[in-house]
């Protein structure tokens, strides 16, 4: 038998077991979270049901795309990566600060993996379409994919006989479980006429049945069937998802990311003159902000904290807001290379380069003075996961304003290592978290 079938066959029968184990980790969120290993001498948890749930979508992913793109097709270097990153997300559930972001971030990691192994992404690499990408994997491929896993099991049929090869009786599938149900329900009635004969085979029989019926109860049917059900659409979907992408050739997602990229050049309609006040304001209000505050804000860096006002008040006063300036920063970045004719040649105006470096810088300053602010308040009052969290998401902005710094420069986007960088810092954080609450920092 041709080796392609074999392994899409696996992947169409792994399927349901692939959705019917996701359907049990959503109805069961929290206990299922709590069950793991211990290490640190038992003071830390890491749940091994997420990460398993994560390898076994890796192994129907690569069974369905080696079915269709060859049984020698390994997965490329960034496959991999993405690979790991969904096992790792699932693994830092327990122990990260959120354990509902972890497991989203394992959702995210999944759906990009099965894009990346298919050579599907919009931008031919990771890229600023990311989100394109995985709304077009999120929804696009896994509903257009629905039928697939209807359809695939043609990969079940024989190939017709020759002519002139003796005709083969066909097998029926309903004819087989009937003549099993009928062995079953005789070898039932036989054993129960032989356990009216014998003392011995009758204790066997009655504490065989007692243990089945005990199990029955304990099963809890009453939440086992409703998954049972539920786990339908979703192997539809997942199975539609890793189907779908494995029999696309990239040729629509190719046609699709040149019409994007006409549509996007098509919105640039500010002019120059108009972008470079804008960005000016910004910048300009920044920096009288800045002469204001200068002392209040440098309080965290010396513990100066200003009379009549706690430490506790101060640490956290304004740090939020900061951090919501240095995302409102970016999204005025997106603005101007979206909407403003500030390029040349594909490249930045010298003005452009000023005013977004500037801006850049800015919150870079920003986040150094939020991480002094959260530092002062970690020092006095200790570690818990949401102020870890909070650092985490205030050194991924600053490092995506210092990104933005060196693209408007190079002219080329450094999109991909924002991305990297980011997945990697918060399964690094994720290990932090559960490393400091293991030994009660």
């Amino acid at each position: 038998m041709d080796k392609k079938v074999i392994l899409q066959r696996l992947g169409i029968l792994l399927a349901y077991p692939l959705a019917y184990a996701y359907v049990r980790l959503v109805f069961n969120f929290d206990d299922i979270s709590k069950m793991g290993i211990s290490i640190l001498d038992g003071s830390m948890t890491i749940a091994v049901t997420y990460p398993v749930f994560a390898i076994l979508f890796i192994i129907v992913n690569e069974l369905i795309r080696r079915s269709r793109r060859g049984v020698m097709s390994r997965p490329s270097k960034e496959t991999v990566f993405w690979y790991i990153m969904t096992i790792l997300a699932g693994l830092t559930s327990t122990i990260g600060p959120e354990l509902e972001l972890s497991v989203f971030a394992m959702h995210l990691c999944g759906v990009y993996s099965v894009l990346v192994s298919n050579g599907l992404l919009l931008g031919g690499k990771t890229s600023g379409f990311i989100p394109a990408d995985l709304i077009h994997g999120f929804y696009v491929k896994s509903f257009a994919g629905f039928p697939n896993f209807v359809i695939d099991w043609k990969c079940f049929k024989k190939p017709k006989n020759d002519e002139d090869a003796p005709a083969v009786p066909k097998k029926n599938f309903l004819g087989a479980v009937i003549f099993v149900v009928v062995m079953i329900i005789l070898l039932m009635i036989s054993v129960s006429l032989m356990a009216s004969i014998d003392e011995d085979l009758s204790l066997i029989f009655n504490d065989a049945f007692n243990f089945l019926a005990d199990y029955l109860t304990e099963l809890e049917l009453y939440e086992i069937i409703p998954r049972l059900i539920f786990a339908i659409p979703v192997c539809f979907y997942l199975y539609g998802l890793m189907s779908r992408s494995a029999k696309s050739d990239g040729g629509k997602e190719k046609r699709f990311a040149s019409w994007l990229t006409g549509f996007m050049g098509k919105g640039k309609t500010a002019s120059a003159t108009i972008v470079y006040i804008a960005a000016g304001v910004f910048v300009l209000a920044y920096i009288l902000f800045f002469v204001k505050r200068l002392a209040y804000m440098m309080g965290g860096f010396v513990g100066d904290v200003p009379d009549g006002m706690l430490v506790s008040h101060y640490a956290r006063e304004g740090f939020f807001e900061l951090v919501g300036i240095m995302a409102v920063n970016m999204c005025v970045y997106l603005a101007i290379i979206l909407f403003g004719k500030t390029d040349q040649g594909g490249k930045f105006s010298l003005p452009a380069k000023i005013l977004v470096t500037l801006l850049m810088a800015e919150s870079i300053i920003f986040a150094v003075i939020a991480m002094s602010k959260l530092g002062l308040y970690y020092s006095i009052y200790g570690y818990t996961p949401k102020r870890i969290l909070a650092m985490w998401a205030t050194l991924a902005l600053g490092f995506a304003a210092g990104l933005t710094i060196f693209t408007v420069h190079r002219g080329k986007p450094h999109f991909r290592a924002g991305v990297i960088f980011t997945s990697i810092s918060y399964i690094a954080i994720c290990i932090l978290s559960g490393v400091l609450a293991a030994i009660g920092a």
